[in-house]
């Protein structure tokens, strides 16, 4: 069955949202998600993890993803086209948010169906760090956001999917 036959059998129920929702909710638990669905950033993560067949984090703690045999740490960063990559809260004292994983990558997504992921691009963690540090650099003291162009990711990184 795919998107447009589901929605066909649910659109007649009193609350097709709550009815669609509930029963990926149900398929995360049955996955062993311990956090909830609606967390920010989790449902692109999990669908990352898919289409690169990576194990996608459990709870929020930690790396977004793992290799299959669970000895690489991954870190997802995504966007819709138009947009930029983020990672928040980062600063200083906290690299080790960016040094515990062994790469990153980013996912771009399209910007009027927001499901449909377009390209996916692999990065060194340690061209990862540098970039990171020269905007932690020049960053104000309030924002703790880095943000990195599809165009710095072109250049710096491989093209994987898409």
């Amino acid at each position: 069955m795919n998107s447009q036959e589901l929605f066909n059998v649910v659109k007649e129920e009193t609350n097709p949202l709550e009815l669609l929702i509930g029963t990926l909710n149900i398929l995360k638990n049955v996955k062993g998600f311990e956090q909830d669905l609606l967390t920010p950033g989790f449902i692109k993560e999990w669908m990352v993890s898919e289409l690169l067949g990576h194990d996608c984090h459990k709870t929020k703690h930690g790396a977004d993803a793992y290799s299959k045999d669970g000895k690489e740490k991954y870190e997802y960063l995504t966007c819709k086209e138009g947009g930029s990559f983020q990672l928040d809260r980062i600063h200083k004292d906290n690299l080790h948010r960016i040094e515990r994983n062994d790469t990153f990558f980013f996912a771009l997504f399209d910007k009027d169906n927001g499901l449909e992921c377009k390209t996916i691009w692999k990065c060194d963690t340690s061209t990862f760090l540098e970039e990171a540090k020269v905007k932690i650099d020049s960053m104000s003291a309030s924002s703790n956001h880095i943000s990195f162009s599809k165009g710095w990711v072109e250049k710096n990184c491989e093209k994987i999917f898409g």
